[in-house]
Protein backbone atom coordinates (compact mmCIF):
# COMPACT_ATOMS: atom_id res chain seq x y z
CA UNK A 1 0.00 0.00 0.00
CA UNK A 2 2.49 2.49 0.91
CA UNK A 3 4.58 1.70 -2.30
CA UNK A 4 1.13 2.40 -4.26
CA UNK A 5 1.13 5.65 -2.91
CA UNK A 6 4.39 6.94 -3.15
CA UNK A 7 4.01 5.70 -6.96
CA UNK A 8 0.79 7.87 -7.13
CA UNK A 9 2.54 10.80 -5.54
CA UNK A 10 5.43 11.03 -7.63
CA UNK A 11 3.16 10.48 -10.53
CA UNK A 12 1.14 13.96 -9.64
CA UNK A 13 4.36 15.50 -8.95
CA UNK A 14 5.58 14.43 -12.69
CA UNK A 15 2.02 15.89 -14.12
CA UNK A 16 2.31 19.33 -11.70
CA UNK A 17 5.72 19.84 -13.09
CA UNK A 18 4.97 18.91 -16.97
CA UNK A 19 1.31 18.52 -17.43
CA UNK A 20 -0.70 20.53 -19.51
CA UNK A 21 -4.24 21.60 -18.27
CA UNK A 22 -7.34 21.07 -21.07
CA UNK A 23 -10.58 20.51 -20.59
CA UNK A 24 -12.61 17.48 -21.17
CA UNK A 25 -16.21 15.97 -21.36
CA UNK A 26 -17.28 12.71 -19.08
CA UNK A 27 -18.56 10.42 -22.39
CA UNK A 28 -19.47 7.95 -20.20
CA UNK A 29 -18.93 6.19 -16.85
CA UNK A 30 -17.22 2.87 -16.76
CA UNK A 31 -18.39 -0.44 -14.30
CA UNK A 32 -16.19 -2.76 -13.49
CA UNK A 33 -17.99 -6.17 -11.84
CA UNK A 34 -16.27 -7.97 -9.63
CA UNK A 35 -16.20 -8.15 -5.64
CA UNK A 36 -16.74 -4.94 -5.36
CA UNK A 37 -18.35 -2.63 -8.30
CA UNK A 38 -15.81 0.01 -9.33
CA UNK A 39 -16.92 2.95 -11.65
CA UNK A 40 -14.64 5.06 -13.69
CA UNK A 41 -15.12 7.94 -15.76
CA UNK A 42 -13.99 8.31 -19.95
CA UNK A 43 -12.74 11.13 -20.30
CA UNK A 44 -12.42 13.25 -23.87
CA UNK A 45 -10.37 16.09 -24.54
CA UNK A 46 -8.12 17.79 -26.80
CA UNK A 47 -4.66 18.61 -26.86
CA UNK A 48 -2.81 21.42 -27.22
CA UNK A 49 -1.71 20.32 -30.79
CA UNK A 50 -5.02 19.55 -32.04
CA UNK A 51 -5.16 15.61 -31.05
CA UNK A 52 -8.10 13.97 -29.83
CA UNK A 53 -7.69 11.46 -26.51
CA UNK A 54 -10.47 9.39 -25.27
CA UNK A 55 -9.16 7.17 -22.49
CA UNK A 56 -10.90 5.56 -19.11
CA UNK A 57 -9.62 7.41 -16.11
CA UNK A 58 -7.67 4.67 -13.74
CA UNK A 59 -5.88 6.64 -11.45
CA UNK A 60 -7.75 8.16 -7.74
CA UNK A 61 -10.34 6.64 -5.66
CA UNK A 62 -12.78 4.34 -7.05
CA UNK A 63 -16.41 4.31 -5.83
CA UNK A 64 -19.55 2.49 -6.65
CA UNK A 65 -21.33 5.44 -7.57
CA UNK A 66 -20.43 7.70 -10.41
CA UNK A 67 -18.35 10.64 -9.29
CA UNK A 68 -18.65 12.40 -12.72
CA UNK A 69 -22.12 12.53 -14.47
CA UNK A 70 -21.71 11.88 -18.12
CA UNK A 71 -21.54 15.16 -20.29
CA UNK A 72 -19.80 17.15 -17.73
CA UNK A 73 -16.88 19.19 -18.08
CA UNK A 74 -13.70 18.67 -16.37
CA UNK A 75 -10.55 19.91 -16.23
CA UNK A 76 -7.74 17.22 -16.78
CA UNK A 77 -3.24 17.67 -16.21
CA UNK A 78 -1.85 15.52 -18.99
CA UNK A 79 1.64 14.52 -19.64
CA UNK A 80 2.32 15.95 -23.24
CA UNK A 81 4.56 13.15 -24.24
CA UNK A 82 1.90 10.69 -23.52
CA UNK A 83 -1.49 12.33 -23.11
CA UNK A 84 -3.29 9.36 -22.24
CA UNK A 85 -1.41 9.66 -18.99
CA UNK A 86 -3.59 12.14 -17.46
CA UNK A 87 -5.39 13.12 -13.87
CA UNK A 88 -8.25 14.71 -13.47
CA UNK A 89 -8.11 18.31 -11.50
CA UNK A 90 -10.41 18.17 -8.82
CA UNK A 91 -11.71 20.95 -5.98
CA UNK A 92 -10.93 18.90 -3.08
CA UNK A 93 -7.32 18.24 -4.24
CA UNK A 94 -6.05 21.78 -3.05
CA UNK A 95 -2.53 21.19 -4.20
CA UNK A 96 -2.98 21.78 -7.77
Amino acid sequence: MAFALYNAKKRDDRLQTNGVRARGVVVRNKIKWGRTIVVRPIIRFETREGRTIEALYEHGVALAVPRYQEGSTVTVLYDPVNPHDFSIIAADRQYI
